[in-house]
């Protein structure tokens, strides 16, 4: 069974928000639905419950951070500014360390920062309980066991003391992951055979030996002193501040699972001291892959008139002897941000930009490199600057509207020009995009026996954004040929249903209500979709069906999104406008073309509809309406409807979706 990574490390939290609960059993039949048999029930994929799992902790000194079972994050990295966090695995087991504790501490000193067992006594969540059993890979049963001595030499050519190595087999990336404290400058150790990585951090020194062959009786020396290369913040076109700066290092033996696993170290650090770290020099590896990603973002100073920010990335197969100091304006993609404030101007939003070599989140890892505050209602040009190997995934989480949205994948070019608004439209469910870079799910597919679903409920208007709020319910029926198939509560990402085998019409409906918003309170949407289960082209390998199913072809369940002209804070006049209706077909699904759309708008809550004339084709519609002085004060609705020549359609309602001044 393929098991993909959830977008970005999915997350309910303050700061990490996911829109399901983990909780099963909670799908229900209405009693008014009695007959002859039951109908089934949707149940979430393990990967959903995996991703719902969250559980705050408190690392000593009073640091909080959230954990999944994928890894541990801070849930405020503000209150970690100036402090540069470690964050590793070990034996099975998550940490995240403040730099300047790892390098003096020892494995007691450590066991306070191990957030997988700070989980399982917290949260008490099986998730947690099994992250530190590692199974063996396949194929990988037999192996030889040689000794290993390893000397570590500190920055003033002493024998080490303190300081942490961290070990990992170039082979078996998935079998050999180990820390190890340093206390008395030698190591000595039995490990299977082979190619291994081995780092040394001592303080700001980073020492590196990206391959060495181990057999029995390999001595190997880490000189703390050959690290004498710093990455530096590179100098930026425009003045700028420093408020974020990053090092993350990878290293897989090339298999799927392993290039999965994420970085095996990573420094991060928010504010607007650099890192300091200094690093040695390598060369290529020749066994599997070696990767390291250094990422810094910087900011206009405070009051500038046209607020600006740079996102600067770099990667590198071997440690160089220099680092750029400088980046040049045609390096950079240019990339117009407005972060919209359907809840007003005041309040917080949290960008995270994940920065990833492509080969490693095509098998599924996201990295989170990047934190930055901003205030809802910001319009900002970001320049961008990064190689053609890292995959850029970029979420924005809104405190005051209680959603979360996970942009598309995007590599980005240099002279590229780029336009993006944040949580524009009404929200609605929307769904991932394959773009090649990334892994991702499969919206709406279905095996022969089983249909799955990865459908977010808060999307907005820009193709491949998953939107999912963390404050609200949403409720999910299945009909097949009229027949009431299931129900639930969970919403319909990570959900799957068992379904009768052969070719039917289908009605997936989802009731989706948000607490404590006065604009778009609630969307409605059904589906009706005719589909033989399983049938269909294969899904692109890194393309994953989103529950407990080998493979899937893709469902002909059609998406909508409006845009109308409104302000920053989904404000209209009235007047004359325009809206937009764009309609698309989940990806890879084999069906016709949109032939048709309905479209109308209320400006009295929905108690009567007037019909828009629509202009336009195959799912790209525009329509003008015009708000009349009575709606002053109120708000304005839609309604939509689109469908194919099939029979395949969307029904959608949009109350309250704007107000008007």
């Amino acid at each position: 069974m393929k098991r993909p990574i959830a977008p970005a490390g999915l997350r309910r939290s303050a700061t990490w928000a996911l829109a399901l609960t983990a909780a099963c059993g909670l799908f229900f039949v209405p009693s008014s639905a009695a007959q002859g048999s039951p109908p089934a029930a949707f149940s979430q994929a393990p990967g959903a419950q995996a991703a719902a799992a969250d559980c705050q902790v408190t690392l000593p000194g009073g640091l909080r951070a959230t954990v999944t079972p994928g890894g541990a994050r801070l849930s405020d990295p503000a209150a970690a500014a100036g402090r540069a966090m470690l964050s590793f695995r070990s034996n099975g087991h998550r940490y995240l360390v403040p730099e300047d504790v790892a390098g003096r501490t020892g494995p007691s000193g450590l066991a306070g920062y191990d957030t997988t067992a700070l989980a399982q006594q917290t949260c008490s969540a099986p998730e947690f309980a099994q992250a530190g059993q590692s199974a063996k890979p396949a194929g990988h049963d037999t192996y030889t066991m040689g000794r290993l001595t390893t000397h570590l030499i500190d920055g003033d050519g002493q024998p080490a003391f303190q300081g942490l190595l961290f070990l990992v087999d170039a082979d078996h990336t998935t079998y050999a992951d180990q820390l190890f404290a340093v206390t008395n400058g030698v190591l000595k150790m039995a490990v299977p055979t082979g190619h291994y990585t081995a780092v040394y951090l001592d303080g700001s020194h980073i020492t590196v030996a990206p391959e060495v062959t181990v057999g029995d009786g390999t001595s190997i020396t880490l000189d703390a002193r050959t690290a004498t290369h710093q990455v530096q913040v590179p100098a930026t076109p425009r003045p700028a501040t420093l408020t974020n700066t990053e090092i993350s290092l990878y290293r897989s033996d090339g298999t799927t699972s392993s290039d999965a696993a994420g970085p095996v170290f990573q420094i991060q650090d928010m504010g607007s001291s650099p890192l300091g770290s200094m690093l040695n020099t390598t060369a290529p590896v020749k066994h599997g892959r070696f990767e390291v990603v250094t990422t810094a973002d910087l900011a206009s100073p405070a009051g500038t008139a046209r607020p600006y920010a740079y996102h600067i990335a770099n990667s590198y197969q071997a440690l160089p002897g220099s680092y750029p100091t400088s980046v040049k304006a045609s390096s950079l993609a240019t990339v117009t941000r407005t972060y919209s404030a359907p809840a007003g101007a005041t309040g917080t939003d949290l960008l995270v930009n994940d920065v990833t070599p492509v080969w490693a989140a095509t098998a599924g890892t996201q990295t989170a490199t990047g934190f930055e505050f901003l205030t809802p209602g910001t319009v900002r040009t970001e320049y961008v600057g990064s190689p053609a190997d890292l995959n850029w995934r970029t979420a924005v989480e809104d405190e005051q509207t209680s959603d979360t949205l996970y942009g598309a994948d995007t590599v980005y070019r240099p002279g590229s020009r780029l336009a993006e608004t944040w949580e524009a439209g009404a929200p609605h469910p929307s769904v991932q995009l394959d773009r090649g870079t990334s892994a991702v799910y499969c919206g709406a597919c279905a095996s022969a026996d089983t249909m799955v679903f990865a459908i977010g409920d808060s999307g907005d208007t820009s193709p491949g954004t998953l939107g999912l709020g963390f404050d609200q319910t949403s409720t999910v029926t299945l009909s097949r040929n009229g027949e009431l198939q299931a129900t639930g509560s969970d919403g319909l990402f990570e959900a799957s249903v068992p379904v009768p085998a052969g070719r039917a019409t289908y009605q997936l409906a989802q009731h989706t209500v948000r607490d404590g918003v006065s604009l778009s309170p609630s969307t409605d949407t059904t589906w009706t979709f005719t589909a033989d289960p399983g049938q269909g082209r294969a899904l692109p390998d890194h393309v994953h069906c989103a529950g407990p199913v080998d493979s899937c072809a893709a469902l002909p369940l059609l998406f909508a999104s409006t845009d109308t002209d409104a302000d920053l804070q989904h404000q209209l006049t009235t007047g004359r406008h325009t809206v937009d209706l764009d309609v698309t077909r989940q990806q890879y699904a084999t069906a016709p073309a949109v032939s048709g759309a309905r479209l109308q708008v209320s400006y009295d809550d929905g108690k009567s509809w007037q019909d828009l004339h629509l202009t336009g084709t195959h799912g790209d519609y525009r329509a003008g309406y015009s708000v009349p002085a009575s709606a002053s004060g109120g708000t304005v609705s839609f309604k939509l409807a689109a469908w194919d020549s099939q029979g395949n359609r969307i029904d959608q309602v949009l109350p309250s979706a704007y107000r008007v001044r």
